[in-house]
């Protein structure tokens, strides 16, 4: 019942926020997937599970008439739709600002804008980067598309002002799409750096990622992958951790439905190689 009247409150909300000629986005993702995985003992198991479904929703107004400015705001919610842990809806993205001829101020729990452009698989990869994280509550942003700057300030105990700050810069050069970016995490002295590039060539798209994380002991990672149509393999390695190689199958059956199959093989450097295998459909709206 709680349920129900939050969605009917939030529903009121936005059809009576419409009416004020604020432009209104929902969009959504319901991802579902088995699985054949063996953990880090080499134990296998099966499952049918959510694979990261979301819902969220843009919301824009124009100042008035006569100004190039904008009120911006979103609002984006993982959705367990397994309703197996005690949040069935998680907060991802939940921010508020102002923007100008493509520049944007904003401030609330925002995503980080960092270089890899090999997250290009829906269940494995993206296994040999490193970064700071993927969202962070607590922080402002500036960002105009190419240039991004975040600063967080959570108030961690010890810690006297700014907590984490970043900046990155992509660019696109002669056909290829090229990303720089640096973050430094203050609270724990440690800073990472990163690189990221991706080109196509007809039906074959390739892309890399190169990244540092410095720390009382410097670690690298290196990703790589190349697709081909319906057909991704990728290849990383995470010093301090081990090499994976994953291939992934995906067809579209709609314009809003996928349906993909994939493989990892991870062999860690504690000497333990592992299998890992996924079939799952993914809906966009």
């Amino acid at each position: 019942m709680l349920r129900l009247i939050t969605f009917t409150v939030v529903g009121m909300l936005l059809l009576s926020y419409q009416t004020m000629a604020a432009e209104i986005s929902p969009y959504g993702t319901f991802n579902y997937k088995w699985s054949h995985d063996e953990n880090t003992s080499g134990v296998a198991y099966d499952k049918l599970e959510n694979n990261g479904s979301i819902i969220g929703v843009d919301i824009i107004e124009d100042f008035d008439e006569a100004s190039s400015m904008s009120g911006i705001a979103k609002l984006e919610l993982g959705v367990d739709v397994d309703d197996s842990g005690s949040d069935t809806l998680d907060s991802r993205l939940a921010y508020v600002g102002v923007e100008n001829n493509g520049v944007a101020i904003t401030v609330g729990r925002q995503a980080h804008s960092w270089v890899s452009k090999t997250a290009n698989f829906e269940v494995y990869g993206s296994n040999a980067v490193f970064k700071y994280g993927d969202r962070s509550s607590n922080t402002i942003k500036l960002d105009n598309g190419s240039f991004s700057a975040m600063t967080m300030v959570d108030g961690s105990a010890g810690q006297d002002g700014i907590d984490m700050w970043e900046a990155s810069l992509s660019h696109t050069i002669m056909g290829a799409d090229v990303a720089v970016g640096y973050s430094d995490d203050v609270v724990n002295d440690i800073s990472y750096w990163g690189a990221g590039a991706s080109a196509s060539i007809g039906d074959i798209n390739i892309a890399s990622t190169y990244t540092i994380k410095d720390a009382a002991t410097d670690l690298t990672g290196m990703e790589a992958t190349i697709g081909w149509k319906a057909i991704t393999v990728g290849y990383g390695d995470k010093e301090g951790t081990g090499t994976y190689l994953t291939y992934g199958l995906s067809h579209s059956m709609t314009d809003s439905l996928v349906v993909y199959a994939e493989m990892q093989q991870d062999d860690l450097d504690t000497g333990t190689d592992l299998q890992h295998y996924s079939v799952g459909t993914k809906f966009t709206f």
